[in-house]
């Protein structure tokens, strides 16, 4: 059954496009979110597909709108192997491309080399708690000539 499930696209339209502004949970055809968490709209929860039904896919998640206090968190169906801590978006742009090996989810995370970044720690409860921020920044290497 999961080699059936790892077939990618028979003939289905592949570009499933969603912007959601409150909890959402996502398809095994959500392969594109830009999720937007404001002053009107709150901070929420998005959560993936299950881990066996999306294997083999990669699923592309942006902040289109996002701050410390109005967040998106994503997290998973209690169904992945492994799973260390939900991620949490908190600013425009903070992204992460998720991919599903059948039995985990895989994050990695979107980000410029140059541009500085934040690493989000799991926090305890979205609704209540703002989540605490690593700030860190990749600066690209230089080698000496």
């Amino acid at each position: 059954m999961l080699e059936d499930k790892a077939r990618q696209h028979d003939q289905q339209v592949v570009d499933k496009f969603h912007d959601p502004v409150a909890a959402y949970t996502m398809t095994t055809r959500d392969y594109v979110m830009r999720p937007r968490a404001n002053n009107a709209t709150h901070l929420f929860v998005l959560t993936l597909p299950p881990v066996t039904e999306a294997k083999g896919r990669f699923y592309s998640i942006i902040a289109r709108d996002a701050d410390a206090v109005n967040t998106i968190t994503i997290t998973d169906q209690n169904d992945s192997e492994c799973w260390k801590a939900d991620i949490v978006l908190n600013r425009p742009c903070d992204g992460v491309l998720m991919y599903s090996d059948g039995l985990a989810w895989i994050a990695l995370p979107s980000f410029w080399p140059g541009v500085p970044h934040t690493v989000h720690p799991q926090t305890t409860n979205p609704a209540t708690q703002a989540p605490t921020l690593v700030s860190t920044s990749l600066a690209p290497t230089t080698t000496g000539a």
